[in-house]
């Protein structure tokens, strides 16, 4: 029977009193890769905090793989989904290697040192990603785009089912970006969801399965690219009148400002 990766349903996301989210709705299946896009402050590291219940007061329905997240062990959640937040703590002293391996955490019994699969896989991840030449590097000497590309590699060394990105391609130079969501849509292809926020329209609107388009605390549109990625969309969800098109040989989205305010 099939399962969606993710499903949220009437949810409603608060710090305290103060709510963030609601209405929120959507089915992700397995195997696509849904963006998040809208104004800073909108709520779209919230969104992705919701699903996990990081600090952030969650009602509604929200089910991860068909199973509520409130049932689910710490250790459970953390073999299903994968995180990569915004910010992390980029002065740990340890070693590209080591970061990675801590992607592996949750198969590890207790105290167990690293297995055999432990460092397969990790290894297997480093050189997807492209920080293999890194391995022995300490993670806090390192740029913060190689810093980003390492907690990457430890996400996906997570073997989750549902991938949850924060804006993974800050830092990114051009290469390394396009890179980056070419490996998540290989990923999707080996059957992961994948939900990611982003300002990166131009080249992940041509990754993106799925968008959702936040603005006023509430899903304003939702559908394929086509369908969201329009200048009266974009527009009304940036509150700045916006030019959008398509670039027909690569498949890009291009978004420029128009004249004035919207």
């Amino acid at each position: 029977m099939f399962v969606p990766a993710l499903t949220m349903a009437g949810v409603c996301a608060s710090y305290g009193d103060r709510v963030v989210l609601s209405g929120i709705d959507i089915s992700l299946e397995p195997g696509r890769i849904c963006g998040l896009v809208g104004p800073n402050g909108v709520g779209k590291s919230t969104f992705l905090k919701a699903i996990l219940g990081l600090g952030v007061g969650t009602t509604g329905k929200v089910l991860v793989c068909g199973r509520d997240f409130r049932d689910l062990t710490r250790n459970e959640l953390a073999k299903l989904v994968s995180y990569l937040p915004q910010n992390f703590d980029h002065r740990l002293r340890l070693t590209v290697h080591e970061m990675v391996l801590m992607g592996r955490h949750p198969y590890r019994k207790g105290w167990a040192p690293d297995s055999g699969e432990d460092l397969k896989i990790s290894g297997e991840c480093m050189k997807e990603i492209g920080v293999w030449h890194l391995r022995n590097r300490l993670f806090v000497e390192l740029s913060g785009g190689e810093k980003r590309l390492v907690m990457l590699a430890a996400a996906i060394a997570q073997e989750p089912e549902l991938l949850l990105l924060d804006e993974p391609g800050s830092s990114l130079d051009f290469k390394h970006l396009l890179e980056m969501w070419k490996l998540l849509e290989r990923l999707s292809g080996r059957g992961i969801a994948i939900l990611v926020s982003t300002h990166e329209i131009t080249v992940a609107g041509r990754y993106m399965d799925l968008v959702l388009a936040l603005a006023g605390g509430r899903v304003l549109a939702s559908g394929p690219p086509t369908g969201v990625f329009t200048p009266e969309t974009l527009s009304e969800v940036f509150g700045v009148r916006l030019k959008v098109w398509r670039e027909e040989e690569t498949g890009s989205w291009l978004v420029v400002p128009g004249d004035g305010n919207g």
